[in-house]
């Protein structure tokens, strides 16, 4: 029985592949907080503060 190799991302692939990050919109994560509010969804709002600050700021997190 032959083992089967499994390919692994080099590590130029991956610093590549997590440059590329979404771009949110403020509209749309102002909305979802105040989804995640209501429903009194602390770890959501924290998520969702996060990302309001990528939208506002593009050099955040580089």
């Amino acid at each position: 029985m032959s083992a089967t190799r499994v390919r692994r991302p080099t590590e130029g692939a991956a610093i590549a592949r997590t440059a590329r990050r979404p771009a949110y919109s403020l509209a749309a994560v102002l909305a979802d907080m105040t989804t995640a509010n209501r429903l009194d969804d602390r770890e959501g709002l924290r998520l969702l503060a996060c990302r309001a600050v990528r939208a506002t700021s593009p050099e955040v997190g580089e």
